[in-house]
């Protein structure tokens, strides 16, 4: 039976999508980019809340809310949809322009393998689940882990230390890599 996501007016979502074969495909500066510009883009396309995000070199989290729950799905649909397009594209542009031939031969082949036809390459390893959030304990249990996230995986040894994390937006005050939407219900930022 498969995953059936069921979007509700204003309620937050966490969700994850992953790589295919968890190829660290995001550690590239060139993709990481492409998922930043996207949720920005979207986000006001959208109207949707980003309450949270971390993205790691195999996938993505993200803790997002709307008025309307259709929103989410297209959202969610169209982030990863032209997310995928834009790292094959830039995938095929390594193979052409930059020398990383055998790697990036590599990887096309791996989308190709998992590619539903018509479709000749997937990205992401299937539909993102997105799991609905009813209590502010929930959100700031989901938004702690996405936090943790780079520290669990031993990228780095604190929270702080990973760039591509809303922690920095909340702890930091920093918002240089996204705008997102404070949870001040959570009263998370120090200071």
């Amino acid at each position: 039976m498969s995953w059936k996501n069921i979007y509700q007016d204003n309620y937050a979502y966490f969700f994850t999508s992953s790589i295919v074969e968890h190829l660290p495909v995001l550690e590239y500066s060139e993709n990481r980019q492409v998922i930043l510009q996207l949720l920005s883009f979207y986000r006001k396309e959208y109207q949707v809340m980003l309450h949270g995000y971390v993205i790691m070199p195999t996938h993505i989290h993200l803790l997002i809310r709307s008025e309307m729950g259709e929103n989410i799905r297209r959202f969610m649909q169209n982030l990863l949809k032209n997310a995928s397009k834009r790292v094959i594209a830039n995938t095929e542009s390594f193979l052409e322009l930059f020398g990383y031939s055998a790697r990036a031969k590599q990887l096309l082949d791996v989308f190709a393998r998992h590619a539903n036809p018509p479709a000749r390459y997937a990205v992401w390893k299937e539909k993102a689940r997105g799991i609905p959030i009813y209590t502010d304990d929930i959100l700031k249990e989901k938004l702690d882990y996405i936090h943790n996230n780079p520290v669990k995986a031993g990228l780095v040894g604190v929270p702080e230390d990973y760039r591509w994390s809303s922690f920095r937006n909340y702890y930091l005050d920093d918002h240089s890599v996204l705008e997102i939407d404070y949870v001040e219900t959570l009263m998370l930022r120090r200071g």
